[in-house]
């Protein structure tokens, strides 16, 4: 069951470790710098502590929960945050307010008291015209900005952000428009209007676009105008997003201001045009650039109404033995999905073969055994115990390469302070004829997985790990956030030299400091695994990392979340020392030496039937291809070499494991290809369902988590067992009207059932078609000792 804590966290994925807590920037205002304390009470409630003002409702309506929500289930008395000394009280007819004022000016002027006199004020007001919320911004000496919220609740107004949906600025000329500019920031807005354009945007800062009610701009013809930076394309991304899923979608375009400074926006693109311009010659000129814009063809793989497919189970039956049977086990073990534990375990046994080996599709065209898989799912799925499980072998591995370089090293130093009293007495003797003393040589630790992953400190590790490294984060979005740790969060190099080393290419680093200055690694294999949550993975890709090709190059599973049953069973012994055994041997292959003494791979080529399954696949994948564009499309020109480095997977795996049908060490027979092309087809699935996952709206979402909910059960409930068990239908009549809505886009029938308890007679609801929930059904008795995820949390 989730933890407040967790359900917390989870809502704020910028949450840092802080002491005994954590900080995260406020979802309640435009908060740049971490304000918001939170930690937990000794009975599990939630402390939440704006630093700005923002009250504890305010904070919890910004996320989308109630305040309740920060109380653990045992938890009988509601205990309220003590109030800071520093926190303001208004006064409303003498009596004391606490943190709520009378009206708008009264906040404001509290705000005022604080932060002296305001630069400016802009007003938000709602479909009936009512002034709903006043943002409030300083100019700084230092030319940043301060920037503070005042917003209506009920009756009166609190300094926090506007509860959600949040209306658009200037809704009021909004409506009538039929072309409507969207700038990031109320000052962008007015200086478009100053050229005469309608122009509009969210509130309460760029990265809070999901919280505003877009649906006026429906049907509307919508143009865009990002600020020249990173936040400003992702902000242009995620309200292109939101823009796509109303009805009727409006034709949206995207103009980049020419010559804008870094950061810049539409008013430091008028200043550029001078005190002379006229403001109808620029208007003219921005209407010139909308009219010549193309419409944007959304590249995403979920569209409005796109219904996220349902899951397939993982095809465990290709998997060659003993790694089949560790598999089943362990997900039986865990209460998990299959896919939590092959993942990472591919990852694992690719890493073990490394450079050693590579499969020759055709001249010129060699794949490495190098994959990249992600697990993706919310806290409370097993991620981590499946993934610790997988770890367990190689981090083993790993802590005796370690203890041995210590003992080496040991021997080292003894073996150095001899060499140097060697070497001394050498150079005393005039008449010796005997050559130096042998230098001895330092050693090297054998590093078989890593977590730092800047290159700085990988490129080292490379090149004295030839065969190469896995990288195993138990939370991906730490290693996604390092390609942006340099070049001023653009990426920089790091982001270039990651993409080349999932093609075992050459990288060449130039460091600060150490010797040499320059690392050069002719081949850098690099396999890389680990979990991360969806709305995470969302974030942490935005538009960067999916243009640059890096969410293509990750196969990912999202499993749906299922019914924890305990279970007595654990990992045989034996099971995880045949795969320890396994692994040593992939370890041991060794390479091939060229004229010069340099490792090479050693290839294995393809047989003669598998070579025409491989022409097969490819062909059939190639058409596929055809008729995909954008995201999808990029992961598909990935998936088409997957298939082969997963056959390579397979074919060696099986080699290791003295598969008495294995022709031969160095030629990949047609079976091995099967069961990469079998994997990659599910992987192909997979990545739609992600995708659309990543992208779904909040109806989108609430459906698929009620078919899987219902799959759950049986595939048959009635719409009381739905207002009961789903917390997010507990209101009266949501669950008849969404199991209604079910019936009408055809995935379930009413039918009549046996009468009621007190004999009235009732219906129930049955799915069409089952999603196979994690693929397989509990049987009655083990759904009687099942404990649903959902129906916890509803508790």
């Amino acid at each position: 069951m989730t933890t407040p804590l967790e359900l917390i966290l989870a809502k704020l994925p910028d949450a840092k470790k802080s002491g005994s807590g954590w900080s995260a920037c406020c979802p309640a205002h435009d908060d740049r710098q971490p304000s918001l304390s939170i930690a937990e009470g000794e009975d599990g409630r939630v402390l939440l502590k704006c630093h700005a003002g923002c009250p504890v409702d305010a904070i919890c309506a910004a996320l989308g929960l109630k305040p309740t929500d920060l109380f653990a289930a045992s938890t009988s008395t509601v205990l309220r945050p003590a109030r800071d000394k520093h926190q303001y009280r208004g006064q409303a007819n003498g009596k004391s307010m606490g943190n709520s004022f009378a009206t708008a000016d009264e906040a404001i002027n509290e705000l005022e008291r604080r932060h002296g006199p305001s630069t400016n004020r802009w007003t938000y007001r709602d479909g009936s015209g009512v002034v709903v919320g006043v943002v409030v911004r300083w100019d700084l000496p230092d030319g940043g900005k301060e920037i503070r919220p005042v917003s209506r609740y009920g009756d009166h107004w609190r300094i926090a952000g506007m509860p959600t949906p949040r209306p658009l600025y200037r809704l009021e000329d909004v409506r009538d428009a039929k072309r409507v500019y969207v700038c990031e920031g109320e000052k962008a807005v007015e200086a478009a209007r100053s050229l005469g354009l309608i122009a509009t945007t969210s509130a309460h800062g760029s990265k809070s676009s999901d919280k505003t009610d877009w649906s006026p701009l429906a049907g509307k013809e919508v143009v865009l105008l990002p600020d020249n930076d990173p936040a400003g394309l992702e902000y242009a991304e995620a309200v292109v997003g939101r823009l796509e899923r109303l009805k009727p979608p409006p034709t949206i375009k995207v103009v980049e201001l020419p010559d804008l400074p870094e950061k810049g926006d539409i008013v430091e693109w008028i200043e550029s045009h001078g005190d002379a311009a006229e403001p109808e010659s620029m208007r003219d000129e921005l209407e010139q650039l909308a009219d010549e814009a193309d419409s944007v063809q959304r590249n995403g793989p979920a569209k409005s109404g796109t219904r996220v497919v349902s899951f397939k189970p993982f095809p465990t039956e290709v998997l060659p033995e003993p790694i089949r049977s560790f598999v089943l086990v362990a997900a039986r073990a865990i209460c998990c999905d299959a896919s939590y534990i092959v993942l990472p375990l591919l990852a694992v046994l690719a890493s073990a073969i490394g450079n050693t080996r590579r499969l020759t599709l055709k001249p010129g065209w060699n794949a490495p055994a190098i994959i990249w898989t992600a697990i993706v799912g919310e806290s409370g799925t097993a991620k981590t115990p499946a993934f610790s499980l997988v770890m367990r072998p190689i981090k083993n591995r790993q802590a005796k390469a370690l203890k041995q370089y210590e003992a080496d090293l040991q021997q080292y130093v003894t073996d150095q302070a001899n060499y140097d009293k060697a070497f001394t007495d050498w150079k005393r003797d005039k008449k010796t004829a005997e050559p130096p003393p042998d230098k001895p040589k330092e050693p090297q630790a054998r590093r078989c997985m890593v977590g730092d992953t800047t290159i700085e400190a990988l490129a080292p590790i490379l090149k004295a790990n030839w065969c190469g490294v896995l990288v195993a984060r138990d939370e991906l979005a730490g290693w996604i956030g390092s390609f942006d740790r340099y070049a001023s969060g653009k990426g920089g190099a790091d982001s270039a030299h990651w993409l080349s080393m999932f093609n075992g290419e050459s990288i060449s680093v130039d460091r600060k400091t150490g010797i040499p200055k320059t690392i050069f690694v002719p081949r850098a294999s690099v396999c890389v695994t680990g979990g991360i949550q969806p709305t995470i993975l969302h974030r942490a890709l935005g538009t960067q990392h999916r243009e640059s090709g890096l969410a293509a190059r990750l196969l990912v599973c999202c499993p749906p979340r299922k019914a924890k049953k305990w279970s007595d069973a654990g990992i045989d012994p034996s099971m995880e020392a045949q795969l320890a055994t396994l692994l040593d041997r992939l370890f041991k292959l060794e390479p091939k030496f060229d004229e010069d003494d340099e490792p090479m791979p050693v290839l294995v080529r393809l047989s003669k039937e598998a070579h025409e399954e491989w022409k097969a696949y490819y062909d059939a994948h190639a058409q596929e291809q055809v008729d995909l564009t954008g995201d999808l499309s990029a992961a598909w020109s990935k998936l088409e070499e997957y298939a082969a480095r997963l056959a390579l997977v397979v074919h060696l795996v099986r080699w290791a494991a003295d598969d008495p049908t294995l022709e031969s060490e160095h030629v990949v027979d047609v079976d091995s290809v099967r069961a990469g092309v079998a994997m990659t087809q599910w992987f192909k699935h997979e990545v739609r369902r992600v995708y659309a996952l990543l992208c779904e709206t909040d109806e989108e979402r609430d459906e698929r988590r009620l078919v899987e909910w219902i799959d759950r059960k049986g595939g048959a409930v009635t719409a009381r067992e739905v207002h009961m068990g789903c917390r997010w239908l507990r209101e009266a009549g949501l669950a008849e009207a969404a199991l209604n809505a079910l019936v009408q886009s055809g995935q379930g029938t009413w039918a009549p059932s046996p009468r009621g308890a007190r004999g009235q007679p009732t219906r129930r609801f049955r799915l069409t078609t089952s999603s196979t929930v994690n693929g397989n059904r509990l049987v009655p008795e083990e759904e009687a000792n099942t404990v649903d995820v959902d129906d916890a949390d509803a508790a």
